[in-house]
């Protein structure tokens, strides 16, 4: 990887350099990245040279004391972004199609769901203003539903469920007629975790990576048959 940083003091014309310099790398047909340092945060004039650099670069990612953010000009599968995050719970803001999570449908009136799925539902809330808020009490029992009922399923509509889609399932888990533990992309002999977050594996693939990393482990000294854990770190 090629890479190059453009230093000097406040108002030097760093961002009118690269950004010139991102233009002409993509000309030329490469995939530009641009990481951007502040220590300001990312407000005003810092911020509107975060967005020039948005629209034309492959991907952004800028860091400051208060902030971190990593932004591409392509679509990201939900499973590429959560690694990247290192939360305990994600809030995802739409995504009427992801059907791999169960969901809260705001409505309006009655029958107002029909395109959302009401079978993934866990609630349907009302529609609300800035103005008209949800009570305490209501926020507070939905983030208790949250922490009770929520769950994400790798999404990679497999089939081993019995299912033809991931959705299916998610929809059988809330009716009780499906646990999370049926997923076999999560509870195969094999499992790998990136940042805390799970990632699935449909059955052919952690069989073929099982078997292609036992017997490359067969050839070390010390191994003996048994469950075995392997730790990379990659960067700090």
């Amino acid at each position: 990887m090629k890479a190059i940083a453009i230093v000097g003091k406040k108002k030097t014309g760093k961002t009118t350099l690269g950004l010139a310099l991102v233009k002409n790398l993509t000309a030329k047909g490469l995939k530009v990245g641009v990481v951007k340092h502040s220590h300001h945060g990312f407000d005003g004039a810092e911020g509107a040279d975060t967005e020039e650099y948005k629209r034309i670069a492959a991907s952004v990612a800028a860091y400051s004391p208060s902030q971190s953010f990593v932004s591409w000009n392509a679509e990201r599968t939900v499973q590429d972004l959560i690694p990247l995050m290192g939360v305990d719970v994600i809030i995802m803001e739409g995504g009427n199609k992801v059907g791999w999570l169960p969901r809260i449908i705001m409505v309006r009136e009655d029958a107002d769901d029909k395109d959302f799925y009401p079978e993934l539902a866990l609630e349907q809330v009302p529609a609300c203003t800035r103005e008209n808020p949800p009570s305490a009490e209501e926020i507070e029992k939905l983030a208790d539903m949250v922490m009770d009922k929520g769950f994400i399923l790798p999404g990679l509509n497999c089939g081993e469920c019995g299912r033809e889609f991931c959705m299916n399932f998610v929809a059988d888990i809330l009716t009780g007629k499906a646990r999370i533990s049926g997923c076999k992309a999560m509870s195969g002999e094999m499992s790998v975790t990136c940042n805390g977050a799970e990632l699935g594996f449909n059955p052919f693939v952690s069989d073929i990576l099982s078997a292609g990393i036992t017997a490359m482990l067969k050839q070390l000294k010390g191994y003996v048959p048994g469950e075995i854990e392997i730790k990379i770190k990659n960067g700090s």
